[in-house]
């Protein structure tokens, strides 16, 4: 897959009228942490992953944040945000922050704030990712000049396509995470049954997500007869991947399962011979246990057109806080040089 020549980090250490550069904010914003990292040189440093339960707005975790950091303020930033940006007005998807641009442009006296969104940073880092921070889960090797799939399930399910042009590489990014949920065997099609009782409509997010690993976790139970105890998406996994809690593990097989078949699909979708990435908060961390489930078996098996995605390759991105990265690069092409 190419290298987006305008995408990486340029903001090199350099100097305008003789003043070394000033350094520039950059934030990853879900709905359950933010992180925010001071960019100087060719990547993000100063990381800090702050819980959005302990700050009211973004404004005041960023202002801690930089309290935290000293030394000069930055002037510009660029905020990844996990919903839909459309015009001024910011509203979370899985968060109660909201906020107007220009407002906390002015709040954090910045001269420029570039919001995108998150998985449109993510996308950006992609090119940029070294071969040590992914880990391929079968098919080949990609396939230059052609599309790539980019999904990640952590507070919600994110999705984006990244479409050569030429030399350049566009990311696209929308909600891709809300297609319909589409079960491949009896037991998913009993899982359906559940939360669309709950639900309504259910989407792929209401599974592929942290609080989906709980609302599959508690219709398992369901269906075997039991009471579920009550655990959060990171206990879940814990006890799944270590393998000490019967349900939890069956609960994560079916995630595993479940992913194949949507990244599969994005892969059709997208024709996306240049590979699949998968990031987010959850498959990094079960990267072993992606690779040795119906990950892979869910995602070739697309009936009479399957032979069309045999190759495609799909990774688990496990660098650490690529958002940051993208969010960086995308930030320095927008400035422009210097």
């Amino acid at each position: 897959m190419p290298v987006r020549p305008g995408l990486g980090p340029t903001h090199r250490r350099g100097r305008l009228s003789g003043a070394p550069l000033k350094p520039r904010l950059v934030a990853d914003i879900g709905g359950t942490n933010v992180r925010f990292a001071l960019v100087a040189d060719a990547a993000p440093g100063d990381a800090g992953v702050l819980s959005t339960a302990d700050f009211p707005d973004v404004t005041a975790a960023a202002e801690d944040y930089l309290s935290r950091t000293g030394g000069v303020r930055p002037t510009v930033a660029c905020f990844a945000v996990a919903c839909p940006v459309r015009g001024d007005r910011i509203v979370l998807t899985n968060s109660p922050w909201s906020f107007s641009i220009e407002a906390v442009r002015r709040r954090l006296g910045l001269e420029r704030l570039l919001v995108v969104n998150d998985f449109k940073a993510l996308g950006a880092a992609v090119p940029l990712l070294r071969a040590d921070e992914r880990a391929r889960i079968g098919g080949r090797d990609p396939v230059a000049g052609r599309p790539a799939a980019l999904l990640g399930p952590g507070t919600g399910l994110g999705v984006a396509a990244l479409v050569p042009c030429g030399d350049d590489i566009e990311v696209v990014e929308g909600e891709g995470g809300h297609i319909g949920f589409a079960p491949a065997d009896e037991r998913e099609i009993e899982l359906l049954r559940l939360l669309a009782r709950r639900y309504g409509r259910v989407s792929a997010e209401r599974v592929l997500s942290g609080p989906g690993l709980v609302a599959v976790h508690e219709a398992l139970a369901t269906l075997r007869g039991v009471t579920a105890e009550r655990l959060d998406a990171a206990q879940i996994v814990e006890r799944g991947r270590a393998g000490t809690d019967a349900l939890c593990r069956e609960t994560l097989d079916l995630f595993c399962a479940a992913l194949g078949t949507v990244a599969g699909d994005l892969a059709l979708l997208f024709g996306a011979h240049g590979g699949v990435f998968i990031g987010g908060g959850i498959a990094p961390r079960i990267v072993e246990l992606l690779a040795h489930s119906d990950f892979r078996r869910r995602f070739e098996d697309k009936g009479r057109i399957a032979g069309f995605i045999a190759d495609v390759p799909a990774f688990v991105i496990t660098a650490e806080m690529p958002a940051l990265s993208g969010a960086a690069a995308l930030l320095a092409r927008a400035l422009g040089p210097g």
